[in-house]
């Protein structure tokens, strides 16, 4: 049986979706790409914001209209089986716990009878399974770098978000696998394994007995010396001093993602995010001060319900004066069920265009000013995959830096040290460096 997985979304989705190729494919399911008419295509959905919705809804129907049997899984499927199940020739609707299972729902699928047009459409199926412990998955994935989910669910209470919804409380993966999950990805020949998860700065504290973020990446670093390790997004309220020891080790990558989400302290508190603008940027700066090389990035939402030019201003000004690499900006999208949806005073949709551009261009400015002083640096990247140009591969550094490396002998997945001899529009250009 030939399947084809199209994910959308955020990293802990890419993760889940290599794993479940991983066990697919010991199983001896062929994996193929979409456009290979697929037996049934395996929709990864997103529900972040309104588009992620209409992106899986998009991707569902192109799947069934090629043909193929389709499972929708996912945080959109999770929270709005409703809206998916009106989606004819949709064969089963598979809750995030569910992912895990995904063969059982295979099963349950007669290819045959429908490519003979014996199989009539039938309503979607909604599997929603029970939330189960997190345990270690086989992974799969043709990325130069691996994800490794250690982290599931949320306890916080963002009013704008819905992920809470889609992917419950906060648990853990068990040390003894993620160690485990961690030692095959480096005998598959990983270089780089990001460590991910919903809010991954909450590891450990609901296992038994309880462990913590740093007690588990300093293992891994002190037992893997020779793999690069990446933290993904770590909220402000659970980076600490503990956290910021990691980047004494070599191979944990000088890279944090902290996200801010507004520079104004009223629509922080509106976002209920637990933090100030003074309390963000002493964080910053101290990370900063003690690690001057590291790479900061942060994620910004603009048009939040309330957010007048003031407070917009306000996240401009503030945004500029904070030493960081570079900004994700995404703008508000209103989510059933969330206490944002209720609030008065929302944004026009071309009034957060313009705000969203213009963070754009502050975040474009930053890149190239960071960028700008690795000249002449040596850095460590990872070849991602050959470029259309002759002579040029894709590559990322350990500080999170696009970088076209000039060569023509090198392979998908190859560490090496290059150094930096020019700059380009947000990217680097590098040689190999002996």
């Amino acid at each position: 049986m030939k399947i084809a997985i199209q994910t959308l979304g955020c990293k802990v989705n890419q993760a889940e979706s290599a794993s479940i190729e991983g066990v697919l494919r010991n199983n001896d399911y062929e994996i193929v790409k979409y456009t290979d008419r697929p037996d049934v295509c395996i929709v990864n959905t997103c529900t972040v914001t309104a588009k992620g919705d209409y992106e899986s809804r998009r991707l569902v129907r192109k799947a069934i209209k090629s043909g193929a049997r389709v499972i929708a899984t996912g945080c959109y499927a999770q929270v709005r089986p409703d809206e998916l199940s009106k989606i004819e020739g949709l064969d089963f609707i598979v809750g995030n716990s569910g992912k895990s299972d995904i063969i059982n729902y295979l099963n349950d699928i007669s290819v045959t009878c429908r490519k003979n047009g014996n199989d009539p459409c039938r309503p979607a199926v909604f599997v929603d399974p029970p939330a189960v412990p997190m345990t270690s998955q086989p992974y799969y994935s043709n990325r130069s770098r691996a994800f490794l989910k250690i982290q599931d669910g949320c306890n916080f209470s963002c009013s704008y978000c819905t992920v809470p919804l889609a992917r419950g409380k906060s648990r853990s993966l068990a040390i003894h696998d993620v160690l485990a999950s961690v030692d095959r990805l480096c005998s598959d020949g990983y270089k780089e394994i990001v460590l991910t998860g919903i809010h991954t700065g909450s590891y450990g504290t609901d296992l038994k007995p309880k462990s913590s973020l740093f007690e588990t990446v300093k293992l891994i670093a002190e037992s893997y010396p020779q793999i690069r390790i990446r933290l993904s997004s770590i909220e402000p309220r659970e980076f600490n001093e503990e956290l910021l020891l990691l980047l004494k080790y070599d191979n944990i990558c000088p890279h944090l993602h902290i996200p801010l989400q507004s520079g104004s302290d009223k629509i922080l508190k509106a976002m209920n995010r637990g933090y100030t603008t003074e309390f963000y940027k002493q964080l910053i700066n101290n990370i900063i001060t003690n690690y001057p090389g590291v790479s900061i990035g942060t994620d910004v939402i603009a048009g939040f319900p309330g957010e007048d030019e003031r407070d917009f201003d306000d996240t401009v000004k503030f945004i500029k004066q904070l030493p960081i690499a570079y900004i994700h900006v995404f703008p508000y999208s209103k989510r059933p069920d969330t206490r944002a949806s209720l609030l008065n005073d929302q944004i026009s949709e071309e009034n957060k265009k313009i705000r969203v551009k213009k963070l754009l261009e502050i975040g474009k400015n930053m890149i190239n000013h960071f960028n700008s002083l690795r000249l002449g640096n040596i850095l460590d990247v990872i070849i991602e995959d050959k470029t259309k140009s002759i002579g040029f591969y894709n590559a990322i550094s350990d500080n999170y830096i696009r970088v076209l490396v000039q060569s023509n002998s090198l392979k998908a997945g190859q560490r090496l040290n290059v150094k930096v001899i020019s700059l380009t529009d947000r990217v680097l250009i590098a040689q190999p460096f002996r």
